[in-house]
């Protein structure tokens, strides 16, 4: 409370006014507010200073300016998690480490798909160099599109010889209504495409299947180690054709070449490695010594009828 005798009494309520900073009282103070206060202090007539260079005399104002820094929690969001300040570096570290694993699993799954899909892509069928007109590529009997191919690891080291159970076929537009009917077959039981590698009809024409360094699906177990051969008909009742024979062997002397066969490759029928079925019909598995690197165990294996 301001004393009667008071000169600040005077004063109008304007010029003295409070403030608040968020770290102290601030006065704001015009020039009457200050010759008030002078005359208010005692009097002094006489004052003697002896070395002295940092005498003040009268009332002395300093500025005091008070800084006060907050600590900001800084929060981010980063796979669900908070990042804060470093007065909690433990959840902070725990953060980044997450961050850190999410990102490496994230990279090689990108890597893995980069690189299957770009080596599947890449993954084309070898061209054998065989010119004859029994020698016919799937463009040429029409094949529908492969719904995916995986390639062999070559060289391999078996030939197995199959038949595809149908009637016997010796022109070449039936032999292709039967290839097409057989990858339609397959296909609709859920494979990529048709199942044997190569097919043959009766007149020798050769057809390519999936292919030469492409894993075929014909005998179980067989398929990722060797190259299938489908003989057209069937050959419980049929009996196989000389150019047949002397067709097919062109076929793997040319796998040879291409390094798909091992030189010193062995050729089975396939009821030789399945056991107690008819493929390839018994009248074939007969005539399979034609062949110079078949294999006769297991032959007595094979169904007669």
């Amino acid at each position: 409370m301001w004393n009667e005798g008071d000169p600040r009494r005077e004063l109008p309520s304007h010029e003295v006014a409070m403030g608040r900073s968020p770290g102290a009282e601030v006065v704001v103070l015009d020039d009457r507010v200050i010759e008030a206060a002078s005359r208010a202090q005692p009097g002094v007539t006489n004052i003697n200073v002896t070395k002295s260079s940092r005498l003040h005399i009268g009332p002395k104002f300093v500025s005091v300016t008070q800084n006060i820094d907050n600590t900001e929690v800084v929060k981010g969001r980063i796979l669900g998690l908070e990042l804060v300040s470093p007065q909690n570096s433990k959840r902070l570290r725990c953060s980044i480490a997450v961050f850190v694993c999410w990102a490496f699993v994230v990279a090689s799954g990108l890597t893995f798909f980069i690189f299957h899909f770009a080596l599947t892509k890449q993954a084309m069928r070898l061209d054998l160099d065989i010119k004859e007109p029994w020698y016919l590529r799937r463009a040429q009997w029409h094949a529908m599109p492969s719904y995916g191919i995986e390639v062999l690891n070559l060289p391999v080291s078996y030939v197995l010889i199959g038949h595809s159970a149908m009637d016997f076929c010796s022109e070449t537009y039936e032999c292709i209504k039967d290839v097409l009917e057989i990858q339609r077959d397959h296909q609709r039981r859920g494979w990529n495409d048709i199942g044997p590698n190569f097919l043959v009809g009766g007149n020798g024409v050769i057809f390519e299947g999936r292919g030469a360094n492409i894993i075929g699906a014909m005998v179980r177990s067989w398929n990722v180690i060797g190259v299938s051969v489908m003989f057209l008909g069937n050959y419980m009742n049929s009996e196989p054709t000389k150019v047949q024979f002397d067709n097919v062997k062109v076929l793997l002397e040319e796998l040879v070449r291409k390094e798909v066969l091992r030189p010193d490759y062995t050729l089975y029928g396939a009821c030789q490695v399945q056991g107690a079925v008819r493929t390839p019909g018994i009248n074939l598995v007969e005539q399979l010594h034609n062949f110079e690197h078949w294999n006769p165990v297991n032959k007595t294996s094979c169904l007669r009828t």
